[in-house]
């Protein structure tokens, strides 16, 4: 099926340019004739009232003039008809040079944006660097498709890291049935490989809850005021426990009353998943501390470990999904090792919270994680 003819831009506004131009000339033509016959009218009658007839004398000797109005009007006629070629080529060209500039630089943008594709947005608008509308549309257009191919690019990864992850314990989960048919097994064999097999399901079923977190985490937040200090009791006790079975002290720090406007069941995930990771990187006898503080218009919500640390090389890595930095504490208790999907969770919930997620390193050693929600970057938020 052929395409329909794009109509030119150009051609279009020089037609009507032109038009215009001859229908302004024709009234003013018409307009100015209007006035000189009217005004030969009046001269005519006052001549009439005072003289008499035309070709007869008056009481002084004069002979009357005939009205020339046809003469007039002849002229303005031929006036017209020499200025009006000239005004509507030179109206059609000028339209047509002025909207050449701007339909090329058009036509180079619908030919670099019909080259790009969902699976090639390399592909860029031409910005000319004359600074005007056009390049300003183009910039903020590239922008957009920049943004669009990363997106596009991490969601890829993100498939293929999950499709690694899962495929992984069904991997295990399929081999070791496929071993446990070979021959007949006591009931005693048969309870262990059970006990292996629901490991790996428990594994997969933390990885989709995980990923559902993780998508649910890219969402808006649903904020609402909340006492934080008195939300956090229930899960701090949790975070308690799991750093007893690990040997590990947790000391939870802050005002007795703490205010804020926030999406408290998002909060506790990104706050939980910090002190998860801060128990499974301490070594025995060490100690998490969690501190809640109110700032000048910001909450600060700091966990520090006394872990190995983390690199400066690897300060931003960490916050992709199913990167997993590499501790031997994180392994010493079944279940502590992580998926790698905590902190891209906590990332994007304080993003959401249009707050920032930073690493350093404790004053004690080890890693501190410092959430930062500010009221400049989102008037949604309070703090008090």
């Amino acid at each position: 099926m052929t395409a329909p003819r794009r109509r030119s831009l150009g051609r279009w506004l020089g037609f009507w340019i032109g038009a215009s131009t001859g229908l302004s000339l024709l009234v003013f033509t018409a307009t100015a004739a209007l006035v000189l016959y009217l005004d030969e009218l009046r001269d005519a009658a006052e001549i009439d009232d005072d003289d008499g007839e035309p070709g007869e004398e008056d009481d002084d000797g004069i002979e009357a003039v005939e009205f020339p109005t046809e003469t007039l009007l002849t002229q303005v006629m031929v006036a017209f008809a020499i200025a009006a070629p000239i005004g509507l080529v030179l109206a059609i060209a000028g339209a047509r040079w002025l909207t050449h500039r701007a339909t090329s630089r058009i036509d180079a943008v619908i030919a670099a944006a019909s080259r790009m594709s969902a699976e090639d947005l390399r592909e860029r608008l031409p910005v000319t660097g004359a600074g005007d509308e056009l390049d300003a549309l183009a910039s903020a257009l590239n922008a957009l498709f920049a943004r669009i191919d990363g997106g596009i690019a991490a969601q890829r990864q993100f498939a293929a890291d999950a499709s690694h992850e899962l495929r992984s314990p069904l991997t295990v989960l399929s081999s070791t049935l496929e071993v446990a048919r070979r021959r007949p097994r006591s009931p005693g064999e048969w309870e262990g490989l059970a006990d292996q097999t629901l490991d790996e399901v428990r594994r997969m079923s933390g990885l989709v809850e995980a990923l559902l977190q993780l998508a649910r985490a890219s969402g808006a937040v649903k904020r609402a005021r909340v006492e934080l200090m008195a939300r956090l009791d229930g899960p701090v006790q949790r975070w308690t426990e799991a750093a007893g079975r690990a040997e590990v002290k947790l000391v939870f720090a802050g005002p007795e009353e703490l205010v804020a406007q926030v999406d408290a069941d998002a909060l506790e995930i990104a706050i939980g998943n910090l002190v998860s990771n801060a128990i499974a990187y301490s070594p025995p006898g060490g100690t998490v501390t969690l501190r809640m503080q109110a700032e000048a218009e910001a909450l600060v919500v700091t966990v520090d470990d006394q872990g190995p640390g983390i690199p400066a090389a690897e300060r931003e890595r960490i916050f992709a999904p199913f990167v997993r930095a590499t501790a031997p504490t994180a392994d010493r208790t079944p279940g502590r090792a992580g998926l790698g999907l905590g902190l891209a969770i906590t990332r994007r919930i304080v993003e959401g919270h249009a707050g920032t997620l930073a690493v350093g390193e404790a004053p004690g050693g080890g890693a501190r994680f410092t959430i930062r929600l500010t009221t400049s970057r989102d008037p949604g938020f309070t703090v008090s």
